[in-house]
Order: structure tokens, then C-alpha cells, then sequence
């Protein structure tokens, strides 16, 4: 029978293995400035940011897969905070099953303290 840490682990890689689609980064609506005073910005458009072998890039997204690829960043977001609450959980397991089955943190019997010097004390 499972416990309850080995379910909320299995539930967590189940709601990872339904992610179909995913994309890193930052989804942004964005507009340009109006060219000329009062009138109307120009946009939006849509931008995809992000790090790629360690360099900023960013990807102009088409109006039409703007709605697509947002939810996928979601998607990303969404695999992030399952990732870290399977190491947490796992972490957990883990923890419980190098645990002592002893109640008793130490068994050994400790000596009684001597002043700090090691000598008796005076009569």
C-alpha cells in the first residue's frame, strides 16, 4: 500500500507526463510608440524572450500563434513548480526512510561535568 508522500509523488509525475507542450522564457504583448503626437501606438505584437546557451534571444510570435504560445510559457511555469515540489517531496521520502527506527537520539550515558580546569574542586 503506498503512503501518502509515495501518492502526492505519483500524482505529481502524472500531472508532468500530461505537459504535452512547452516553451522557456517570457511571453510579452508589446506596442511601438506613435510616431507622431496623438496618434495611436502601432502593435501589438507579441515577443518570446529568453536565454539560449547562455545568450538573451528573442523571437517576434505571429498574432495567430500568440494565444499558443503563451499557454505553452504557462505550460513551462506549470513544469517548474512540479519539478520542485517532486525534488521536495522525494527529499521528503528520502529523509523518512534513512531515519532511525529508535526513538532515542542518543543511548550512550554522559559522565558528569568537572569544573572547566579537570582539577577538584578545593576543600
Amino acid at each position: 500500500m503506498p503512503t501518502n508522500l509515495q501518492q502526492q509523488r505519483q500524482d505529481i509525475l502524472q500531472q508532468i507526463q500530461a505537459i504535452q507542450r512547452l516553451r522557456r522564457g517570457s511571453f510579452s504583448r508589446q506596442h511601438f510608440p506613435a510616431k507622431h503626437r496623438g496618434g495611436p501606438a502601432q502593435g501589438p505584437y507579441f515577443v518570446l524572450q529568453g536565454y539560449l546557451q547562455g545568450r538573451k534571444c528573442s523571437e517576434r510570435i505571429p498574432a495567430e500563434r500568440a494565444a499558443q504560445v503563451e499557454q505553452d510559457v504557462k505550460n513551462y511555469q506549470r513544469f517548474q513548480q512540479l519539478a520542485d515540489q517532486f525534488v521536495t517531496v522525494t527529499d521528503q521520502m528520502t529523509c523518512q526512510a534513512d531515519a532511525p527506527t529508535s526513538a532515542k537520539k542518543n543511548s550512550r550515558s554522559r559522565k558528569s561535568r568537572t569544573s572547566s580546569s579537570g582539577k577538584p574542586a578545593p576543600s
